[in-house]
């Protein structure tokens, strides 16, 4: 029988540790090393796809030569504030007072440039406007991601990634056709670019030449940004006799006793009928006979138009009832609480908004 000395299994114990500790380096340097290979067989196929799709190759080199995964993309793209943020706190910070005296002196400045697009697009000044100011602050936010960094990321990352391989073929065709320079292709961490933050896909379908300089410029036309935002709006089923919707008070238990699935109400349009989550549509007089109030405590507005309603946060007794625009603000963006705060933001702004172009809205104030 062999014995071993407790000294000799602390030396083992030892020459171990430093096999393992003298082997990390290279271990992590292999663990970093298998996704940049995977990554680059990636981006190769990719390429070859573009090429097949007509995208020179000049246009490859350029923009995706030094193109690389952000990390803190998918970190973003894991924590919106959609959805972590409760009602109150997204409101409050996206409908601020800032927001709100710019917006008014936006339309001093602007007012041109927002009745123009409003008058062809058939879409009231005040919702372009808010639209303007919830993406980009009327324009002063910096954008700072390379698109085609930020597509890469989100198309090479699983969870959406057949969209946003989409979205990266088309800001590859944007600059190949020249729209933009690879030094102008900056924007959010999803790669929505320019001013009204389209992404890539949205540019070459809705964006708009309202200037007449032969492409559309929604990095620095202010025409073409405003008149881009209406032309998107319009083109998903805007309806310019209507707003979007109003802030209401619940009866009591009402969090609980007004939900309902979709199939209950009436039939949506076209352009509300995925938003299931929204709940039934139903006559503003069938909300009034279920108890839904203004916050003031008045009756509803007597008018014949279907609204689904929106609960806020749990314990808050309130809600909003929303209309069909509501539902072309959500093809903006698929939040709920992002188009209630384009909604609320274009209420403060409607009285600097020069409406005469439109036919008033039909719902009574």
């Amino acid at each position: 029988m062999t014995f071993f000395r407790l000294g000799d299994g602390l030396k083992i114990i030892n020459l171990l540790l430093c096999v393992v500790i003298l082997s990390a380096p290279a271990l992590s340097q292999m663990s970093h090393a298998e996704p940049d290979a995977d990554f680059h067989i990636w981006l190769n196929d990719l390429k070859t796809e573009a090429l097949t799709k007509g995208i020179r190759q000049e246009t490859l080199d350029a923009a995706l030569s030094n193109v690389k995964i952000l990390k803190r993309v998918i970190q973003k793209d894991r924590n919106q504030p959609e959805v972590k943020q409760t009602y109150a706190q997204y409101l409050q910070q996206r409908v601020s007072d800032w927001r709100k005296d710019k917006g008014q002196q936006v339309f001093k400045r602007y007012g041109l440039e927002l009745n123009a697009a409003s008058k062809k697009y058939g879409v009231q000044p005040h919702f372009i406007a808010a639209i303007w100011g919830i993406e980009t602050n009327y324009g002063t936010v910096p954008l700072t991601y390379s698109v085609f960094d930020a597509l890469a990321t989100l198309a090479y990352d699983p969870r959406r990634a057949k969209r946003f391989r989409g979205e990266l073929f088309a800001a590859l065709e944007i600059m190949d056709k020249g729209y933009a320079s690879y030094d102008l292709l900056k924007g959010s961490w999803a790669g929505a670019m320019g001013q009204p933050q389209f992404m890539p896909v949205n540019y070459l379908k809705y964006a708009v030449d309202m200037d007449g300089n032969d492409y559309p410029d929604i990095w620095h036309s202010k025409a073409d940004i405003l008149g881009s935002i209406a032309n998107y709006l319009n083109a998903h089923g805007w309806r310019s006799d209507q707003t979007w919707g109003r802030k209401v008070r619940l009866p009591t238990g009402g969090e609980s006793t007004l939900k309902a699935p979709q199939n209950e109400g009436l039939a949506p349009e076209k352009q509300c009928a995925s938003f299931k989550s929204l709940g039934p549509w139903r006559d503003i007089a069938d909300w009034q006979a279920l108890g839904v109030r203004r916050m003031n405590g008045g009756d509803l507005p007597q008018a014949g138009i279907p609204a689904a309603l929106i609960l806020a946060d749990d314990g808050d007794n309130e809600g909003y009832l929303v209309y069909y625009n509501f539902c072309a603000i959500m093809r903006y963006n698929p939040s709920f609480k992002y188009a209630l705060s384009v909604g609320l933001l274009s209420d403060a702004l409607k009285d600097a908004a020069n409406l005469s172009t439109l036919t008033k809205p039909s719902l009574p104030e």
